[in-house]
């Protein structure tokens, strides 16, 4: 039970509360009474349900003070690009609401007003999503070092994506990949063989950046994904796979692919270092390649993709389209999903099931075979 009594100081009356918590006598002091007895309730109120009271007589930290120590605590664990977009989130979201509230003072009904203010600002589904994942994880941070006894963002109900059957990802057919990379073959190599590499492979923009000519086993007869090369802050930055799942093997299951490749390693002019870049970049200002200069994703769609798409009739696509080539061609030959999403590098089989469950195969005449056959087992 917290107890309020009243004290005498030179500078006027005061009032503590005063209770007992996890085997010690708590305190705090207040100079209005209404203040000590309304802290006095809600120490008990804590008390009866369990939770701690020991944050109440803490150094209350304010949210911004928190998000930092957050941070700081989380960056090891984090990739660089990471970190970044949860600073971007930050600064620009959550510090400018939250920012200078007391941590324990922050309540779950001003957190969903927060969330509905972004949605009705336009932003899209997942973007406020981000926001909420960001502030929980601070207030997350918070409850574990015992700073506050509840964490705000239980509870909060997000906007539902909408989007999400809006997502059109661009399909390939294996002759339009052969047009495409039969235009480069003629006015950009080696991008021809690199547009055919994307589409039988599958792997992420960052993925083929930091392929290494160690990473291409031949003699194996697939492609390791081992690291990533992503251009931040202008600066290129050597990285792991998205996921632990992302570190793979991917098979190379054509074989005029691979023949091709075997070609292009021996004229490669740093085949000699394993860890040299297997693909070249694009000198600025020209359209000449330079195996001294990092592969550019945004470079590459912009002055070759583009031009070989026009050039074939075809409508505009993204790099990462070749991907989701990939996965149509995989899935459309017959290869089991779970063998695909494994390819793929995703997390799980689920997140493949999202985003290809439409072009898995949709003759049942073996299931039905099958089901005859048992019953009639059964007699």
């Amino acid at each position: 039970m917290a107890n309020v009594r009243e004290l005498t100081r030179t500078s006027g009356k005061a009032y503590e509360v005063r209770w007992r918590a996890e085997g010690k006598f708590r305190q705090r002091t207040f100079a209005v009474k209404r203040d000590a007895e309304r802290f006095a309730l809600r120490v008990e109120n804590q008390i009866a349900e369990g939770t701690t009271a020991s944050p109440l007589v803490r150094r209350v930290l304010t949210v911004a003070q928190v998000v930092e120590a957050s941070l700081e605590a989380s960056r090891p664990g984090l990739k660089e690009r990471t970190h970044r977009s949860y600073v971007q989130i930050y600064n620009n979201r959550v510090l400018p609401t939250f920012g200078k509230r007391k941590v324990t003072e922050v309540t779950r009904a001003e957190v969903q007003a927060w969330i509905v203010a972004m949605n009705g600002e336009g932003l899209a589904p997942s973007t406020v999503h981000h926001c909420y994942v960001a502030l929980k994880k601070a207030f997350r941070y918070a409850q574990d070092d015992r700073l506050i006894a509840c964490n705000p963002c239980d509870s909060i109900r997000l906007p539902k994506n909408t989007d999400v059957h809006a997502f059109t990802p661009v399909f390939l057919t294996a002759a339009q990949v052969e047009a495409v990379s039969a235009y480069l073959d003629a006015t950009a190599e080696p991008y021809g063989l690199l547009v055919r590499f994307a589409a039988y492979t599958g792997l992420r923009a960052a993925e083929l950046t930091g392929l290494r000519i160690r990473d291409l086993n031949l003699k194996a007869g697939h492609v390791e994904v081992r690291q990533t090369l992503q251009r931040i802050q202008s600066e290129w930055q050597v990285g792991t796979p998205k996921s632990r799942r992302s570190t793979r093997e991917v098979p190379l299951v054509n074989r005029a692919l691979t023949a091709v490749l075997r070609e292009y390693l021996f004229a490669h002019p740093n085949r000699a270092n394993p860890d040299a870049l297997l693909w070249p970049g694009r000198i600025p200002g020209t359209h000449v390649v330079d195996f001294t200069r990092v592969f550019d994703v945004q470079s590459f769609r912009r002055n070759y993709l583009r031009p070989a798409l026009a050039s074939t009739d075809l409508l505009p696509m993204r790099f990462h389209d070749l991907r989701h080539t990939y996965a149509s061609l995989m899935l459309a030959v017959g290869f089991p999903p779970y063998e695909v999403s494994r390819w793929l590098g995703h997390g799980s089989l689920a997140t493949t099931d999202s985003i290809y469950a439409h072009m898995y195969p949709s003759d049942y005449a073996s299931h039905v075979d099958r089901f005859e056959a048992f019953v009639a087992g059964r007699g």
